[in-house]
């Protein structure tokens, strides 16, 4: 991120001061999260990463406007007074946007993806705090300074032919506006000739994109889900060695375990049924391998049968050890059934799993157990299949949340069809996108990247409003769509690469993790801010200029935008 800043950000002096502030408002939401009691998990640390790519944005916009601002010659108060009132609004609208895309995640039944979607919340709302109050303040200070200091202004400088900035007159402009040189560096000039570009051939990009979108809905249906949690955590990790080792010594399988409640644990009848049942799920099911539970240890004590009356059963218990007995036996009130599935659970997945364990119900009811005796099928694999289940299938749902509460809050803030509906098609393009990416690299859904659809909306409607509300200031100078589009991306264009750039490799963070869950998260969340920043500057300005345009014609407001583009 420092090189990125360095690199991208060179036209403003303090360069790397977003940093600064971002990690500020990073230990802010620690000081929150304290407060709020929001636990640390596997989960809500990978928030982290992603707090400093997205709150870094905020600081870049604040930092780039009353750049821009001085450079045109405006005191520091005024320059302020500037931004607070043209980028504050702006990025407070895309914090609200943001939010929204992030409130999807409180659907999720799971608490700690509920808690990663807390922290997000509170950090882009700390770091939005942080870049307002303190990174405009501390750049107003610095210019300041800067003009009464002569070694503090040589400092300023970010290069040797830039000096710090001087007040001057708007009127009496100097450097490349007189000497004829074109205004802005190559980046400023390929972002413009690239959003030209695209609005001059809109059917062409929309087709590629909508094409490109659907196919990746159709292939993200393909992309299968990670349910070996296993798989989550480093192979080489001591804990994991011992656990594969302890499995390959004392041959230990994986269970569905049975909880039989009974008003008489020492009822042969239910121990009888228990018999029966185990015997009849071997026999019958091809991916239950055997039984454990009480029974087998009462035969073997009794002759190879289970006694007729209870008070010899009760005998066999008070003669069982009691790590034994409080292995399958609970406060006479509940007893265990262990049903082996080997390793069905890394063959069957989670739709295979769901499916075994729904068949076991069904037996159950088929051969029901006596009379007031209730049977409850449980156990880490049953719970873990439900909990990647929930985490993962929902992410649909929480997906079209996002896009609801994201179009309904545009609705709400602009009252306006139009600047509602381009974010909100555009971030649906990528979302589109990422499913096809995820399925050509061969990336599994885990409980992480579950949740990538509630963060491309809130961090890709970010760059779409940020663009959005600066076409809409250009436009209320005069300028036409296209004339508002290409001022709107030169000048607020290098800022969101900045950002989008700083977001990219924050987040690419998360690739340096041990554990395959959140690397791989890191490497998705990578591609898809990178995305996200590629339908900002391709897709978004002809969907934008389009509807427009389109907009004034219908309103009986003359259009030139052809003839701008020839030109």
């Amino acid at each position: 991120m420092i090189i990125v800043l360095y690199l991208v950000f060179r036209h403003v002096r303090w360069r790397l001061l977003p940093l600064a502030i971002v990690f500020l408002g990073i230990i802010y939401t620690f000081g929150v999260m304290g407060y709020v009691r929001i636990p640390m998990s596997m989960v809500s640390m990978s928030a982290f990463p992603i707090l400093v790519g997205l709150g870094i944005d905020y600081a870049i916009q604040f930092h780039n406007r009353i750049e821009e601002e001085l450079d045109k010659g405006e005191s520091e108060s005024e320059a302020v007074i500037e931004t607070i009132k043209h980028t504050g609004p702006a990025v407070f609208i895309a914090l609200i946007i943001t939010s929204l895309g992030f409130v999807s995640l409180f659907t999720s039944s799971v608490p700690m993806i509920q808690d990663f979607g807390k922290l997000l919340l509170i950090g882009i709302f700390m770091c939005f705090l942080a870049s307002l109050f303190v990174g405009v303040t501390v750049i107003y200070g610095l210019d300041t300074l800067g003009k009464k200091n002569r070694i503090f202004r040589k400092l300023a400088s970010i290069k040797p032919s830039i000096s710090i900035r001087k007040v001057k007159n708007k009127e009496n402009r100097t450097g490349n506006e007189i000497e004829g040189k074109p205004n802005g560096d190559s980046l400023e000039r390929l972002i413009e000739k690239t959003t030209m570009a695209t609005i001059k051939h809109p059917g062409i990009v929309l087709f590629l994109a909508i094409s490109l979108c659907l196919a990746g809905f159709y292939t993200d249906s393909q992309v299968p889900i990670q349910t070996d949690m296993k798989t989550f955590v480093p192979t080489d990790m001591p804990a994991l060695v011992d656990w594969n080792h302890m499995a390959d010594v004392l041959g230990g399988g994986v269970f569905l375990n049975l909880i039989i409640k009974v008003d008489d644990a020492a009822d042969p009848e239910v121990l009888q049924w228990m018999d029966e049942f185990s015997e009849h799920e071997v026999d019958a099911r091809s991916d239950i391998y055997g039984s454990d539970s009480i029974v087998p240890i009462v035969k073997e004590m009794n002759g190879g049968t289970i006694p007729d009356n209870r008070n010899e059963v009760q005998a066999i218990y008070d003669q069982l050890p009691e790590d034994v007995r409080n292995r399958y036996i609970y406060s006479n009130s509940m007893l265990l059934l262990n049903l082996d599935i080997g390793n069905a659970w890394e063959g069957l997945g989670i739709k295979g799993m769901e499916e075994l364990v729904k068949i076991v119900r069904t037996d159950v009811m088929w051969m029901p157990p006596p009379p007031d005796v209730s049977v409850t099928i449980t156990g880490d694999t049953v719970t873990f299949t439900e909990v990647i289940s929930a985490l993962t299938t929902g992410r649909v749902a929480m997906t079209m949340l996002g896009l609801i509460m994201v179009f309904g809050g545009l609705v709400v803030i602009y009252r306006d069809w139009l600047k509602a509906f381009t974010p909100v098609i555009t971030m649906l393009m990528v979302i589109g996108w990422a499913g096809g990416v995820m399925y050509i690299m061969g990336i599994e859904y885990t409980p992480m990247t579950a949740t990538l659809g509630a963060l491309i909306l809130g961090v890709g409607s970010e760059y779409a409003v940020l663009m959005m509300e600066r076409y809409f200031e250009e436009k209320e100078k005069g300028h036409s769509p296209v004339e508002a589009m290409r001022e709107a991306s030169k000048k607020i264009g290098k800022a969101i690469i900045t950002s989008g750039l700083t977001t990219l490799f924050g987040f690419s963070a998360l690739i340096a993790s041990p554990f395959s869950m959140n690397s791989n998260f890191g490497m998705v969340t990578v591609i898809d801010v990178a995305l996200a920043l590629l339908a900002t500057f391709i897709v978004f300005p002809p969907v934008l200029v389009y509807l427009d345009s389109w907009r004034d014609r219908r309103m009986g407001i003359e259009v030139s935008e052809l003839k701008y583009i020839d030109h």
